[in-house]
């Protein structure tokens, strides 16, 4: 063999090794990361999560109850026992002053009702307002017992067989005004702010035996009003809990919204963030649906009543409060236009009600939630 040949057959040989490493470059596949295994943990049957706390939720619930049972006291058929109310004394229940409250564990508990409200619509003052208004038309002497009766533009009182409220010059029932109020400002914005914003509290540091994004969770629990045990035990519903419990027949409430809580709490314990998030939605979703079913209870309990002006203010008063509450949550399902129709539906004044409005607000809610108005008591 000559020099030539040897040569020749020495660079194909090389270029063969080259091909051949080139073709192997392309067709090995890029190594697949490896998966991070789901987690696995426990999550309780009840909210008894070792170090969970809701203590301030809870108390401001009771805050909450005091201030309606003294408004409500005003809610008496015979004339000759009617309270006046003391507008001071309400302010006080709202901003926790003045030692007021019955159970002195809440005067002494540093927290209160008016620090925690939305500042959004204008709600602080109104309230207010409405606690001066209140005490006028709750106004009485042992010569005049009686209570003006309400009509529309004359605050007053609206008195049947069934119950009997006090209401402003527009038809609203005070009580509501301020129960529903303060659910919607407070409670349902404190926990639509909590869970919206869950991932943005630290999960590492541990204070007091828990983190931050686990004491946040905790306290929106709180202010859903309901035991630990829910919705196995019924026993103390408050609020929110109370009205979710109502329209569980209808929309199976109870079961989906508090093991989402469950899964959500003990998902943030042990770092599962996709858990946590998917919990946070169902939560979110489910607290504002039984909303929409409640307010619908009410229109219906309206419409059923239009003969008898003090059911029908006060149901019409409770759907309102409803329909407000809708506002304070930044992730609603329902627009901001959608809740405009709705209470131009109400309109302003109650005593000036169009009874064709309730089926049209019906109809809105069920559209909006897919909700059935027949199948909600």
């Amino acid at each position: 063999m000559t020099n030539i040949t040897k040569s020749l057959h020495l660079v194909v040989f090389s270029l063969i090794l080259s091909l051949s490493a080139c073709k192997k470059d392309t067709i090995d596949p890029t190594p697949e990361p490896t998966p991070t295994p789901t987690p696995s943990y426990t999550i309780p049957t009840t909210y008894t999560f070792s170090n969970a706390d809701f203590t301030s939720s809870t108390k401001r619930i009771a805050m909450l109850g005091e201030l309606t049972t003294y408004l409500r006291s005003t809610h008496t058929t015979t004339a000759a026992t009617q309270p006046t109310l003391n507008a001071q004394k309400l302010k006080d229940m709202y901003a926790n002053a003045a030692s007021v409250f019955s159970d002195a564990s809440l005067n002494n508990s540093g927290l209160q009702l008016k620090d925690k409200t939305s500042n959004l619509f204008s709600f602080v003052s109104e309230l207010e307002l409405a606690f001066d208004d209140a005490e006028l038309a709750s106004s009485s002497s042992s010569a005049n017992p009686t209570v003006t009766t309400a009509s529309s533009g004359v605050r007053g009182k609206l008195v049947s067989p069934a119950r009997a409220v006090l209401v402003n010059a527009n038809g609203f029932e005070y009580k509501e005004l301020a129960e529903k109020g303060i659910m919607g400002a407070v409670f349902y914005y404190q926990a639509m702010t909590l869970l919206n914003t869950i991932s943005g509290f630290d999960n590492s540091t541990s204070i007091n035996n828990a983190t931050a994004q686990e004491n946040a969770w905790d306290e929106a629990f709180g202010y859903f009003g309901v035991p630990v045990s829910f919705p196995t035990s019924t026993v103390g519903l408050k609020n929110w809990g109370s009205y979710c419990n109502s329209v569980n027949p209808a929309i199976g409430s109870n079961t989906l919204i508090m093991n989402a809580f469950l899964k959500g709490r003990a998902a943030i314990s042990n770092k599962d963030n996709t858990a946590r998030d998917a919990a946070k939605e169902i939560v979110v979703a489910t607290w504002e649906k039984v909303a929409a079913a409640k307010c619908i209870s009410y229109l219906k309990g309206a419409k059923n009543n239009l003969s008898d002006p003090a059911t029908l203010h006060h149901n019409m008063s409770e759907a309102y409060g409803f329909v407000t509450a809708f506002r304070y949550n930044t992730q609603k399902t329902i627009t901001d236009d959608d809740i405009a129709t709705l209470l131009n539906y109400f309109g302003t004044n109650l005593f000036q009600l169009n009874a064709a409005n309730l089926d049209l607000a019906i109809a809105k809610l069920e559209a909006v939630f897919a909700l059935n108005a027949t199948l909600i008591p």
